[in-house]
């Protein structure tokens, strides 16, 4: 899957996450600056619709953890 950060109209593609593996992804700082909202997609290559996580406020340093399950 594509996995992207979005912050209001704005989306940056963070890389590929490959199935049955754990992807670590930095969120370029110029998209996160304090406590900024931000939603994660993951869209599969080739097919199907993407998964769009809820709203996360999240701050510099943070980590987020992001489970896609299988279709």
């Amino acid at each position: 899957m594509n996995v992207y950060a979005a912050r209001s109209a704005q989306r940056v593609r963070l890389g590929m996450a490959p199935g049955n593996s754990t992807t670590v992804f930095t969120v370029p700082p110029g998209l996160v600056s304090g406590l900024t909202p931000l939603r994660f997609i993951a869209d599969p290559i080739g097919g199907m619709r993407p998964s769009v996580s809820e709203e996360i406020t999240v701050a510099p340093g943070d980590t987020v953890v992001m489970t896609i399950p299988p279709r």
